[in-house]
């Protein structure tokens, strides 16, 4: 029977450890379960089982005994192994809580510190960046006075017309436009008649005045895309980008008409004053200077045979 009783105690065992690790609540219908199912695997036959389960097998009283030595002992191991876990779970858990304070009071200081770190930069970078905006102002100023400064030194101090330096400038980009993207253009070149007369009849100031209208009247009656410039003494020019030829004639007209009949007065005098006019169209093969001598050539026709009209070439 010492052997029925170590399997009878091996199938116990097995079963409480099984229900323990599956975490089953040992009422008799699942301890059942789990003892047949642990008998069967250790090869009890049915007959065998069904000893064990309803008590026809014959098990001395001594032998009984020790049958249930057996199982409070293993139910005793099982009772001390779960208050060791326990204790287990507990004390990690204390540490666990302990070192979440420990991290959170060491995070805080290194919060503090980053924070504080990160305010320092923030104020180091406000203030570069302030520095930099100072010197981003100083050296706009600067650039616009230096803008300012070239501007000045393109124009003229009397007529705030483009001198003829400038004027070489853009008819340079006006022929690299008409070679490369065949957009043509206009000059207009003009000269006051008589003008060394009404200096010297009138003054220089009055003369000065005819400049400076003359100048005014060339900004009024041209496009924004036109440009005047004052030529040299009483001569101008008007640069007229994307203009066809008699387009160019028709603002020669206007600004003819518009000068002569101003009149102009020096204390009670009055007088007027004509302006010759020259126009041409840029052409194949053109140049800087062909185009001006061109120009040139029907302005110098105008005055020799025509004071105050317009020759086109």
């Amino acid at each position: 029977m010492k052997d029925s009783s170590d399997s009878l105690a091996s199938i116990i065992r097995e079963s409480l450890y099984r229900a323990t690790k599956r975490d089953i609540v040992l009422t008799p219908f699942s301890y059942y379960k789990i003892f047949v199912e642990v008998a069967l695997e250790k090869g009890i036959d049915k007959a065998k089982l069904h000893q064990y389960l309803y008590g026809d097998s014959e098990v001395s009283s001594i032998e009984f005994e020790q049958l249930k030595k057996k199982v409070l002992e293993i139910a005793t191991n099982i009772k001390d192994v779960t208050e060791n876990v326990e204790k287990k779970l507990e004390k990690s858990s204390s540490e666990y809580e302990s070192s979440i304070k420990n991290l959170d009071s060491y995070t805080d200081s290194v919060d503090k510190n980053i924070m504080n770190e990160l305010e320092r930069i923030k104020y180091i970078n406000q203030s570069l960046k302030d520095e930099l905006e100072a010197a981003r102002h100083v050296l706009e100023k600067q650039k616009n006075a230096i803008e300012n400064i070239k501007e000045l030194s393109l124009r003229d101090q009397l007529t705030g017309l483009y001198l003829r330096r400038h004027m070489n400038e853009v008819l340079d980009d006006l022929l690299y436009n008409f070679k490369r993207y065949k957009k043509v253009f206009s000059v207009i070149m003009m000269d006051l008649d008589d003008f060394k007369a009404i200096n010297d009849t009138y003054g220089h100031l009055a003369g000065d005045e005819v400049l400076k209208t003359v100048a005014t009247i060339l900004k009024r009656y041209t496009r924004q895309s036109d440009i005047p410039f004052r030529y040299g003494g009483d001569e101008f020019i008007v640069l007229l980008p994307e203009t066809q030829l008699e387009d160019a004639l028709v603002v020669a007209e206007k600004i003819r008409k518009k000068i002569s009949s101003i009149k102009f007065k020096k204390n009670d005098l009055e007088f007027t004053c004509s302006v010759s006019l020259g126009v041409t169209q840029v052409k194949e093969g053109d140049s800087v200077e062909s185009i001006l001598e061109r120009v040139d050539e029907a302005l110098y026709k105008t005055k020799r045979t025509s004071k105050g009209e317009i020759t086109v070439l």
